[in-house]
Order: C-alpha cells, then structure tokens, then sequence
C-alpha cells in the first residue's frame, strides 16, 4: 500500500470496475488491488428475505484477506465500515473506506447506476426501442425500493467518510449536496422512461421479484410500478429538501424540485412545489430550502456573480437555476415564476465574461480550476440554450468561443430546432464579430482586467478585490499577470480539499500564498468587495486604484494602485504601488510561476532548516497552525538578504507547466522592487499536490517591513519579456514638493528607460491638491502622471484625475479640474435590464465626453457604488442635471425584509450622494 502516493492522482483517485471486477478498487499508483477480502460474497450472505443486506446476518468469517498472503488475515478488510490502519492513531487518516468509496463513485454518484440510468434514458429518447426502457423503469424500480431508507449521515466526516454535505453530516445515498444532482437524474430518466412501465415483460420481472422478496407494493400493474417510483423518489425530494439531507449549491436543490414538480405532473403539488421554491425560508444562509428570489436580489451581485467568489462556483448558479428556468418553461405557470424575464437571473449569463483572460484563461480565483491551467468557465450547450431563450447576443459570442470560434457540432439539446439556433447565432457573430474581452472593471463583484494587444501579443493584468469567504480565498488586492499565452504568475486553484484542513485554511486559502500584503502576520478579515477610487482604459495607460479598508480593521489604509503601461505594440510593463498604514508588520508577497528565479542587488544567506516561520518549524507544522495564522510554516527552502540596499530585482524563467506552446520559449516575469524594506526572502511553497499537472512548487519573494504604526509603501516594476528586455534600467526618483524633497508614502515617483532611447516618469500621488517637481524639471498635480521623453524632449503625456503636466518649459496638460463633481438627484428605482442615474454635476460644457468613465458615488460604504457610464443626457428638468446610462447594472441592493417583498429594496445609493467622475488627459501618441 503506497498510502499518501495516492494522492498526486487527484481527489478522486481510485480506479475500479463494477461489470468485470466488482466491490474492488484499484490504487493507481501501485496498482494493488482493495479492500483484501472477498466482499461480494460476504455481502450476498447477508441478504435477507426482503432482499435488503443485513449485516447482523452477513458471514463474518468471509472477513478475511485473500489476496496478499504476506500480510496478516485482517490487513485491509473492510466490512463496509472501513479498514482501520493500525499504525495511524489519527480518527480521520486511519479509516481506509474502501467499500464506501466503491458505492459512491463506482455504483451510485457517476457511478454505474447513475450512467447506466443516463445511458437507457438517451438510448430510448433517440430510438425509441423498448428494450431500454424497459432495462432503465426496472432499475429506477429497484432503486425506489431502497431509496427512502437511504441516510448517510451515520457514517461520520470525522472518522474519514468524506461525503459531500458542507459539513452538515447530512446526506442519502451521498452527502446532501451532490445528492441533489443524484436524485435528479433519477427523476429525469423517470420522466424519459416514463412508457416502460406499460411494457409487459416489466410487469412480469418486477411482479416476480415482489412476489420473491415479500414486498408490500405487489408491482402487479403499471400503475402499481408508477407509485412504487413516484412514492419512493420523486415525493422523497421535498422531505429531503425540508430536513438538509438533499440541499446544495444554489440551484441545485431548487432545480431537483422544479423537476419533480413537473415530472409528476400533478396541478396541486405544481401550485406548491413552485412557489415554495420562490419563497424565502429560514434555515441555511446559504442553501436555504427555496429562496430564489432573496438569492437574485440579496446575493445575485449587479454584475452577475454570486457569493461564492470562485467563478466556477459561481457558475453552478446559472447552470442549476437556468434549470429551473427551463423546466418551468412552457409549464403553464405564472409569469411571476418566468426566471428568463427576470433580469437578474439573465444577469448571470455574463458572469464569466470579465474574466477571459488572452480569450483562453480564467483566473484561478478561489476555488477554481489548477494552478494556471488554461481553460474557460460555463458550458457551451448552456449559453446556446441561453441564446436561443433570450436573443442576447453575447451568449452567442460565448458559445462560439467555448467551441473554439468553430461551427463544428455547435448545436443545442435534442429538443431544440437546432437549425434555426444557430443560423441566428451565425447572424449574431456576422454583426458583433467574435467573442474579444477588452478591458474590464466590475465593482460589484471586484475584479478587474486591464488588456492589450492581440494574438500572441495579447496580454493582461488582473486585480481581485472581491470576496475573499466561501469558496474564495483571503486574497484581497491579488495581482495577476498574463502574457504570450501564458499565465506568468498562477494562484493555486482548487485546495487538496475543499473542508477544514490545516494545509487549505492556513496555506491553499491564506493570503500569504497570494500576491498581497499580509499585516501582523495575519489572515485577512471578511470582506464582500473593496472601494474602487480609480479605473482608466485609455490607448497608452490603463490603471486601477482600489481600497479594501475592511481586511485588516488595525490599518488606516490598504490601497492598491496599478498601472499597465504601453511599451510599444506587442509588450507593456506594469507599475505597482501598494500602500499599507496601520500596524506592526507588512509582507509583500509575491511569485511567478514555475521556474527557476534569477535575483539582482540581494545577498542571500540560505536558511539551515525549517520554514519561513522559523529554522525549528518543520513544514505544514501542525502545532505552529494552531497557534499562527501566518502561513509561514508552508514556505521552505528559505533564504534572507537582511537590509538590501536600493533596488533590486528577480526574474523567474518561466516554464510552460501546461503546454500551452508547441515549444517551450524563453519567456521571462520579473519585477524591480523600489522601496526600502527591512529584509527580502526567497522561499518555495506548494500548489495542491493532489491536482494532476500542478507544479511541485513556486518561487515566492517575501518583502518584510516591521515598526511601531508602520507606514509601508511597496513600489514594484514588472516586466513580462521573452528572450531579451525592452527596459534598460528601473530607478526611483526623487520627488519635491514647495523645493523640499518629500519623505511622505503619499507620493512616489519612478523613471524606466528603454533600450530605444525612450524614458518615461511615471508618478502617483494621494494628495490632488499638491503641485509635485520631480527630477526638479517635471512638474504634476493630480494622482497620476505619466511623462515619456525622447533625446531629453517630451513626446507623450497623461494625467489622472489632475490638472498639470509640465516637463520643462513644456505645459503638455494643463486643466481647470481633474474631475467632475456632483450629487445624486434621482435614479432606478425597480429591477430592470435599464438602469439610469439622474445626477447634477458641476462645471460640465460637453457630456458627451463622460462615456466610458466611470461615477462614483459616496454612498454608506456596506458596498461600493461605482459604476461605468455608458451614455449620457441632458435632464432638462434638472438645474445641471444630467442622465447618467449605466446599462444592466442595477442600484438595488437587497430587500427591505427578505420575507416580506412588499416592503420594498434597499439601493446602493440615495438622493443626495455626493459623486465624483474622475477624468485623464492623454497629450501626444505613443508614436511621437
């Protein structure tokens, strides 16, 4: 037995076949075979006269090992209940739960009961043939006969069967959530096999084995077979939903119910079962019994997403709604029940769309995905179904991109006239072009993705400032980098496992393992979304500037300000400046991605032993876990340069971990870190080892501050280059404010040069209201300011939110104001696809020049209220007023009282909010 070699073959490991080698699995890294005794046998002799197993009746002298005659009778046996290793005394480690895990994964849950159901019910569906409907009504037979006594939750998560119940301990065949998914399919190859319970040689089989194992329900009729499956499954869901033993992600017990309303189709239960699903109940927060409306309003953010941060968990919101939404389709139910004619369900349509990241990532938020691996979130058949239900041309796009931009087997479900579908969706891409994700900031869900270039010059820049609870991570202000096809610096995706283990909570989750500050040695706090003050999109600057005051609550500031600036073309760098007021210690992290990492200006002196957490602390220590939310102990093979001086630099050689390329390039990430810091470390840590292709580890910089109401500014410059750099050298620059130089974290300046000959100064600043020289011949005002010289003359400027830019003699921008000012007069009111702003803002002569920007408003800070203005009007009615078009992005925030509609919403703004539209200036072009 290899034990933990198992587990770099996935959560899921083990190998079996219940048709050729029944109740055995087989280890796919040593290949022995378990559990060691003949279970069939001993299973069969416990079969009582109801045709049930009883176990009190069963052999127990078949428990025996017989396969490996070197080992002891009892090595590896399991009853059913698990083999107990001797050498472990760890409750949850110990139980090897072989005949458990065979049940799950191989007979029940994807296993060869669920496949064969599938199998007979699309078997029949597409030929009509009664034969397999026949095989799939006996099986759904068979099963409703044992379904209702089905609980699982007496075999417990802490003695290691790891069921899928979210810690509840509820389940049926399975942990409850997946049970939801299991009883559906039931119930949906219940309503396809439907005609086989008329079928003769079905009456014959099932009323014989009735007869045989003395049952109640005589099976003599189809009706009689009919009751057996509708008693036995499909009235089980509503029980199962109200006790937890079948509730899951959003949507997926709904989605169960919906279908059982439906399959059974019975008025009254229908006239129930629906609204119930709508209805709010008290219980579980998060899964609730129903809900659905407090789910679109309360926990649906503007932009789509749910709460679950991880875009594939998210995900699983729009496929199990979107199944209720069909399923009640057509069904003669009330308008009010109508989830496509409500906009924030077809909201949840474009959850992914922000995040395609070179048109073939997503970023491994949370939960997600492995470590930097390619691929995208959502289903193809789901969107072309969603095309062909709401005629948006997105969904279109999408679809055609999940197919690889190919018509190629691009088609719906077997119900639907395929042929039209996607002739109306060839029109959709002949109009709108293929899908193409430009630059993007959605700040209701806090992310954001700054783009450029195209084909193998595409490449991006993200920053996650959204939630960092449930299946996301405490990542707040995670920066990540993408370039020639690359994801340069990956998160690790998807925990070991996704409970409570040390490793997922202290490491996989822990915002050390992110690129972000940690302060006091801490986890980040709660946090639903930052405060974004910032966002440009313009040809040659796109920038980013967010605030997350609720992380750390010992800080007075932690704000991120990024900027992704044109070098020509095909290549950009990127220009961080991370500030951190408040507290006693500041860790900057950051890493690349897999390869191996070249530094300049640090002297390193390898740690003899241990972990970042100290040369005593072994890794993934338990005892430091329990004392220590660092995660330090999880960082090895260290090395420190104690005080470097000046700048310094590394430079990771990245290896194409997922074979993205044809051939491996020489593609490099580096970054040039610019403030003083106290000491630089280099150490290594893991990704999740049981993610089939994950790399074995990460080079992660650790930059350390320390002092009493510490004030930290991390400056960095990062390159993304292949082969050879296009920058010369990086340096800070001194910075004056009234002829003095400034000492203040409020302002920093920084010059790249270019091997062309080209500098640029790039300078941001907190204080608008300060007229800043740099290198005593620039002078800025305003927060930020590029400055790009050629033989000594300037060729290019831009300003954010500001109103100069001098370089020399040369006033390149000079303006009255650096944005525009205003308040809140009126705005949307209900749920619509429409959403408009009636503000009054000060000092506008030409609207018109407002779209594409951003207003935000200062509302009571429970979220942020930011929002991209996508046209603007005059309000005639209104003294300076002006409408404000901000799309499908809604105001609504929540119910008033989730269980009372009638009360009414609460908004994310209010009359008289003050606002701010903070406007850039670009002078020159990039080719000056």
């Amino acid at each position: 037995m290899c034990k933990k070699e198992i587990d770099r073959f996935g959560n899921y490991p083990w190998k079996g076949d219940p048709l050729e080698q029944p109740w055995k699995l087989t280890c796919p890294s040593c290949q022995s075979i378990f559990p060691s005794n003949d279970f069939g046998s001993y299973y069969k002799s416990g079969i009582d006269e109801n045709g049930f197993f009883n176990p009190e009746a069963a052999d127990r002298s078949l428990l025996k090992n017989t396969l490996y005659p070197d080992k002891d009778e009892n090595w590896c046996v399991d009853d059913g209940y698990g083999w107990l290793d001797p050498e472990q005394n760890n409750r949850e480690t110990r139980r090897y739960t072989f005949i458990a895990y065979y049940n799950h994964w191989l007979l029940w849950y994807s296993g060869a009961v669920e496949k064969a159901l599938n199998a007979f019910s699309e078997a029949y569906l597409y030929t009509n043939n009664p034969r397999y409907a026949a095989a799939g009504i006996i099986l759904l037979d068979r099963i409703a006969d044992v379904y209702p006594d089905m609980d699982s939750s007496v075999y417990l998560w802490e003695d290691g069967f790891r069921n899928s119940h979210g810690l509840t301990g509820l389940g049926k065949v399975i942990g409850c959530i997946w049970e939801t998914m299991l009883v559906k399919s039931f119930t949906l190859a219940y309503d396809a096999l439907f005609p086989g319970t008329d079928i003769p040689d079905v009456l014959s089989f099932l009323s014989r084995k009735a007869q045989m194992y003395q049952m109640a329900n005589k099976k003599e009729s189809a009706a009689a077979i009919r009751h057996n499956i509708e008693q036995g499954i499909v009235m089980q869901i509503k029980p199962g939903i109200e006790s937890g033993q079948i509730s899951g992600n959003v949507g997926m017990h709904q989605s169960a119910l919906a279908a059982a309303a439906v399959v059974l189709d019975n008025a009254k239960l229908t006239n129930d079962w629906v609204p119930y699903m709508f209805k709010t109940h008290p219980g579980h927060p998060g899964r609730g019994k129903g809900n659905i409306m407090k789910i679109l309003v309360n926990d649906v953010d503007r932009d789509g997403h749910g709460t679950e941060a991880s875009p594939g968990y998210n995900h699983i919101w729009l496929s199990q709604l979107k199944l209720v939404a069909d399923v009640l389709s057509g069904q003669g139910t009330s308008a009010a029940f109508d989830l496509y004619a409500y906009p924030k369900f077809r909201k949840l349509f474009h959850m992914p769309f922000p995040y395609v990241l070179l048109e073939s990532y997503t970023p491994s938020i949370g939960d997600t995905k492995r470590a930097g691996d390619p691929g995208l979130v959502g289903a193809i058949q789901t969107y072309v179904s969603g095309f062909a239900n709401t005629g948006d041309p997105l969904l279109a796009q999408y679809a055609y991109l999940l197919n690889g931009n190919k018509w190629d087997n691009l088609s719906g479900d077997m119900f639907s006239d395929n042929e039209k579908i996607v002739e109306g969706m060839k029109k959709a891409i002949d109009e709108f072009g293929p899908f193409h994700s430009g630059s993007t900031n959605v700040t209701g869900y806090g992310f954001t993705g700054l783009r450029d270039g195209k084909g193998d010059s595409a490449r991006a820049l993200t920053l996650y400032y959204g939630r960092n609870t449930g299946h996301g991570h405490r990542d707040t202000l995670n920066l990540g980098l993408y370039a020639f096809g690359l994801d340069l610096s990956p998160d690790h995706g998807y925990p070991s496992f996704a409970d409570g283990n040390y490793e997922r909570v202290h490491w996989t989750n822990n915002t050390v393992s992110h690129n972000t500050v940690v302060v006091n040695r801490s986890t980040q706090a709660d946090q639903v979304v930052g405060i974004p003050h910032h966002y440009a999109n313009d040809v040659r600057v796109k920038l980013i500037d967010v605030e997350a005051p609720k992380v750390y609550p010992e800080t007075q500031m932690y704000r991120r300000t990024v900027a992704m600036i044109k070098i020509d073309e095909t290549d950009s760098y990127y220009i961080d400046f991370f500030r951190v007021k408040g507290g006693e210690e500041h860790h900057y992290s950051f890493h690349g991605g897999e390869g191996e990492v070249a530094t300049e200006g640090l002297n390193f002196i390898k740690q003899a032993s241990g972990t970042y957490a100290g040369e005593n602390v072994p890794v993934a220590d338990k005892g430091y876990d329990e004392v220590s939310e660092s995660g330090f102990n999880y960082l090895y093979h260290v090395e420190r340069a104690n005080l470097p001086q000046g700048s310094f630099s590394l430079d990771w050689s990245i290896k194409d971990t997922w074979k993205v390329k044809p051939v491996e390039e020489d593609i490099h990430l580096r970054i040039t870190m610019l403030s003083d810091v106290h000491e630089v470390s280099l150490a290594d840590g893991q990704p999740p080892q049981n993610k089939p292709g994950n790399p074995k580890s990460y080079k992660y910089v650790l930059a350390h501050r320390k002092g009493n109401n510490l004030e930290s500014q991390f400056v960095s410059v990062m390159e993304a280059y292949k082969e050879t750099r296009k920058v010369q050298s990086i340096s800070a620059v001194p910075v004056k404010a009234d002829g003095k130089i400034v000492q203040s974290t409020d302002v920093f300046a920084v010059k790249v040069m270019f091997v062309n000959g080209r500098t640029d100064i790039i300078v941001n600043a907190l204080n608008p209201d300060v007229v800043y020289t740099i290198e005593d011949h620039i002078r800025f005002q305003g927060f930020f300011g590029v400055c790009s010289l050629a033989a000594e003359r300037p060729v290019y400027g831009y300003v954010c939110n500001g109103t100069l830019l001098q370089a020399g003699e040369k006033v390149m921008i000079r303006e009255a104001s650096g944005n525009v000012s205003g308040s809140v007069v009126g705005f949307t009111k209900d749920m619509s696809a429409e959403n408009q702003i009636t503000v009054r803002l000060n000092g506008v002569t030409n609207a018109d020049t407002l779209a594409g920007k951003y207003v935000y408003i200062q509302n009571d800070g429970i979220r942020n209220a930011a929002y991209e203005i996508k046209d603007v009007k005059v309000d005639a009615g209104t003294d300076n007023g002006f409408v404000l078009n901000i799309g499908d992005i809604t105001l609504i925030r929540s119910w008033v009282d989730e269980f009372d509609f009638s009360r009414g919403y609460v908004y994310d703004v209010h009359e008289g909010d003050s606002l701010s539209i903070p406007l850039c200036y670009e002078w020159g072009t990039l080719n000056s």
